[in-house]
């Protein structure tokens, strides 16, 4: 057997115990977490780079040293700190990275605009699909299909993002699955950050700051308004291609068919809904959608080896 599957299954028999992991699984645990820790790590440094450019924000003097600060505690955590501490720290340890994307999502803004000083790359993802699709289905979908019904369908698929992000990793946890929560943790995270660094470099605002909304009778379902209060009050400009929304719900989708298969006929439809919603709201642009699935299988494909990678690493 490998050094990779050694380790794996260490990792997955110190998951399963009714008690806990073993005292000789501490090593183990701790290593389980260091790739999560190099990836937070790397992305706080290529985010914060972003503050270097001449049009960085008048607080950028605060903003670099918090990632910096980020960085050092992360690759800190990642050269073998011990993985048998209280269970609040563990638990802390663990949940992190999820309980930061909403901080992280809100800084994009201030961080593309110090790269590009407020110009955003629309009329180009545009000019892709009106290439593909002959139109923009951002605008056309809804009109097509002006049903009251259909919207909300529509707006709940596309709110499930918000349970579809925190609960397939919180029933991993709350079984004791511990090991396929973080293996599941790194390869959401890996996506959120992989579409962060490009929303930074690479900003489009996508239709709903674009377009107009459609606002006939669709506009009286209460999904859709709440939809709406939603990214009123927390979108992020800049945000929107590849869709980190669908390729959120494609890997979540991935990953409960490996670990929670239960969970797969409820996730599935839910995505499904999600990027057809995300099109038929005029949140995103469809080649956001198709360009956010492709990347969210890309990076499940990707995800466990490079994980493995990272922890073969410490090993040695």
């Amino acid at each position: 057997m490998s050094a990779a599957g050694d380790a794996t299954g260490t990792l997955r028999s110190a998951a399963g115990g009714a008690t806990g992991p073993p005292k000789v699984a501490g090593d183990a645990v701790a290593v389980s977490r260091r790739p999560m820790a190099v990836l937070f790590g790397a992305y706080a440094l290529a985010s914060g780079a972003a503050l270097l450019f001449p049009q960085r924000p008048s607080n950028w003097l605060l903003l670099l040293p918090l990632h910096l600060m980020a960085a050092a505690l992360a690759f800190w955590a990642a050269s073998g700190v011990p993985g048998r501490v209280g269970n609040h720290h563990a638990m802390v340890r663990d949940w992190y990275p999820l309980l930061l994307i909403p901080a992280l999502y809100a800084e994009l803004p201030l961080l593309n605009q110090a790269v590009h000083g407020g110009r955003y790359f629309d009329a180009l993802v545009q000019g892709w699909e009106q290439t593909l699709f002959g139109m923009q289905p951002s605008q056309a979908f809804a009109a097509a299909v002006p049903a009251l019904p259909v919207s909300e369908v529509l707006h709940a698929g596309y709110l499930s993002y918000y349970p579809i992000i925190y609960v397939p990793p919180l029933v991993l946890y709350l079984r004791g699955r511990r090991d396929a929560f973080r293996e599941a943790l790194f390869g959401v995270m890996l996506t959120y950050f992989v579409h962060y660094l490009v929303f930074i470099y690479f900003p489009v605002q996508g239709p709903w700051y674009v377009f107009p909304p459609p606002n006939h009778e669709l506009a009286r379902g209460p999904l859709y308004q709440l939809t709406h209060f939603v990214l009123t009050a927390g979108a992020s400009q800049g945000a929107a291609f590849p869709s980190s929304h669908v390729a959120i719900a494609t890997i979540q989708t991935a990953l409960a068919w490996r670990h929670l298969r239960g969970a797969f006929p409820i996730i599935a439809p839910a995505a499904l809904a999600l990027g057809l919603g995300a099109v038929y709201g005029g949140y995103h642009y469809a080649i956001d959608v198709v360009a956010g699935c492709l990347v969210g299988l890309a990076l499940f494909a990707v995800a466990r080896p490079l994980r493995d990678r990272l922890m073969r690493g410490h090993r040695r």
